[in-house]
């Protein structure tokens, strides 16, 4: 199910661009946690819970490339950084609407802007028992600001982590696909809830 790719996708690069990034003071005593349940077949849980502090440890042994000092190096995608800041204010500075929304037989797409949160939402058409399957992202727009202050060419992924240490606790990322749920969350326990 293109939903399904679509959201595995998304929850693999959350926590792969994870690590990356060095953060600052203010990370002690927040937590990142994943947890994966899949109630196909086998019964399968997962659970994920990371110091963002830990990761900022981790963070300075790494070296790669394209990642250095908690910023990303961007390739040749023909926008300019300062289109891209641009792009982005205009689209913070225009108050509470829906940007995007795509409708088909299969699935809904919407992308939002509501309060101080930036929102992607993708549900699927109703299975056989009735349910949906849904994709919930919740972005602070501080935390895109963040991202996109530093040199030509870079994401700050340390910013960006820096400002989501600071936010209140709330999930990031939430997919059910009828047989498995993700939950992505930002909060200040040591232990996931069930």
């Amino acid at each position: 199910m293109k939903l399904k790719a679509a959201a595995l996708m998304l929850g693999a690069a959350l926590v792969a661009a994870m690590p990356v990034p060095a953060i600052g003071a203010g990370t002690e005593g927040r937590w990142l946690h994943v947890r994966v349940l899949d109630r196909s077949e086998r019964v399968e849980k997962v659970r994920i819970n990371l110091p963002l502090a830990m990761l900022e440890t981790m963070a300075s042994s790494m070296q790669a490339e394209h990642v250095k000092n908690g910023r990303m190096q961007l390739g040749e995608s023909g926008v300019t950084p300062d289109q891209l800041r641009a792009m982005w204010q205009a689209l913070r500075s225009s108050g509470d609407m829906e940007f995007v929304t795509i409708e088909s037989d299969d699935e809904t797409v919407r992308v939002a802007r509501s309060g101080n949160y930036m929102l992607a939402k993708i549900e699927g058409s109703r299975d056989g028992d009735g349910s949906r399957d849904k994709v919930d992202v919740k972005v602070p727009l501080k935390v895109v600001d963040a991202l996109l202050d530093a040199p030509e060419g870079e994401l700050n992924f340390k910013g960006a982590l820096q400002i989501l240490a600071d936010y209140d606790d709330g999930d990031l990322v939430m997919i059910h696909d009828g047989t498995s749920d993700v939950r992505v969350w930002i909060d200040g326990r040591s232990e996931s809830q069930n």
